[in-house]
Formats: C-alpha cells, structure tokens, sequence
C-alpha cells in the first residue's frame, strides 16, 4: 500500500451528535461532538462499555443513521450494518429477498452461484428458502440475515455484536460464518464493534474507546484494549434504561437486544 492510498479517508464523521429517548422518558445522547476518519486499510475494533453508542458510531458510518448534530462523508461502497435485520420484507421469501438484494450488490452473471451461497451458509430447513421470513423461528432469520450479509463485496465492513459468538467456540455452523466472515473481509477497511475482545482481536488491528458518548483514546487495538481494561470495564453498565421512541426511523442495531445467544445454533 502507498503512502498516498494509506491516507485516503473512506468515512469521515464531523462533530456528529446522536440522541434516543430512554424507557424514562429521557433524552441520553449516545455520540457527543464526535470526529473521526476511517482510511483506507484501516481494521478498527470499537470498545464500549455501552453497545447501544456502540452500535450508534458504527449507525452513523454506514450511513444508516443520521446524526442530530454533525456530518458524515462517505466516500467508498460501504456496507450496512452485518447482521441487521432492517429493510427486508417478512412477506417475501428468502430467495426473493436475496435475489432483490444480489440485483443491487452483487456480481452480474453470478446470480445463481450467489443465491445457492446464501442458502447453504444460511443452513436453513429443507424448502424454507422459498417460504416468506414471517415462517422462520428466530434462529433461521438470524442465520439468514447473517448469510445474506456476506454475499456481497464492499470496500468498507460495517460489523456490529449481531457476529456474538464466543470467540472460542467450537461449532460447526459458527465456524463456517466466522470463517466467511475473515474471507469476505479479508484486504478490507474495517470497523466493528463486539462485547467479546478476543474476537475483536481476530480482525482489527487498530482500535478506539468509546465512552459516554466520546472517543476518549485511539490507537493500536493492544493498546486500547489495555486502557480499557483499566479505566473503564469497571464502570456500570449504561444500556440500562434505553428504549428509543417506537415512532423514531433508526437502524436496527439501536432497537434490538436480542444478541445471537448460545442457544442459537
């Protein structure tokens, strides 16, 4: 990589600022005057004490999201959230609906090659592919949405906790996605977010801490999971009391708390 390419900012965040209503009836700000660039070749592992500002940033990178207060520049394909269940009918089937979305991202001419893709790392049920969303129990849409996540090629992975998996895990099905997932990603700009450092650590090389609402250090992901560790991972919990507004347009990400569990697969 030049040093010119190395330089080429892809994402840039301008004094961004995110706000939801809490289940009190509050107003919380996630994101507070934040600024921040993701260049060219850069694999960023968010670390929060707080998934929900978490999940905010990475919102507002992918462009999912639109802050209060702030600019985002998006200057490369960058993908939606992985995993995110937002956006895709519940009436329409699984083929229909990865076959609407290989019409937008993926190959011309490999339409068919895709779609069969989908349908094996997705491991759904014998005929459920060709059956509406609304047929499938939690654990095949989180497969598929997972599945169809990683059909397609962009410059810059957005990777929030719906990959929740322990890093150390054993399963076979969980093995084939993370290993998807490193395939997929592999040569590209990153930047995501999960509880689990270890498996951070299995992508991102640089990192940055995430707190109340501002990036309070950067660095090498050794270094940033060092001064996490010891300055914030003893502090409270902060997820506590958010629940946004039922009427208020956000990513899904910011709505849902159901995480893949150990029991998924």
């Amino acid at each position: 990589m030049t040093e010119k390419s190395s330089l080429q900012t892809l994402i840039s965040l301008r004094n961004i600022t995110r706000e939801v209503i809490t289940r009190s009836n509050n107003t919380r700000r996630l994101l507070n005057d934040v600024s921040w660039q993701l260049r060219l070749g850069q694999r960023v592992g968010v670390l929060s004490k707080s998934m929900q500002e978490a999940h905010a940033l990475l919102d507002c990178a992918a462009g999912v999201a639109t802050p209060q207060e702030g600019n985002v520049t998006i200057q490369a394909n960058v993908s939606w959230p992985l995993g995110a269940k937002g956006g895709l009918s519940s009436s329409l089937s699984g083929r229909q609906q990865a076959k609407f979305l290989q019409s937008i991202y993926g190959v011309g001419g490999q339409q068919l090659r895709e779609l069969q893709w989908i349908e094996r790392l997705a491991g759904l049920k014998e005929n459920y592919f060709e059956k509406p969303l609304r047929k499938y129990n939690k654990q095949m849409r989180d497969r598929f949405h997972l599945a169809v996540a990683l059909a397609f090629e962009f410059d810059v992975y957005i990777v929030p906790q719906q990959f929740a998996w322990k890093s150390n895990t054993t399963s076979e099905t969980l093995l084939e996605l993370n290993q998807a997932l490193k395939d997929r990603t592999s040569g590209k700009s990153v930047l995501m977010t999960n509880s689990d450092f270890n498996f951070l650590e299995q992508f991102c090389d640089e990192g940055l801490v995430l707190h109340k609402g501002s990036i309070v250090y950067t660095g090498s992901f050794s270094d940033c999971r060092a001064w996490y560790e010891a300055n914030i991972s003893k502090a409270p919990e902060e997820d506590n009391d958010l629940q946004l507004e039922s009427d208020e347009e956000v990513p899904t990400t910011e709505l849902e708390s159901d995480i893949l569990g150990d029991d998924l697969w």
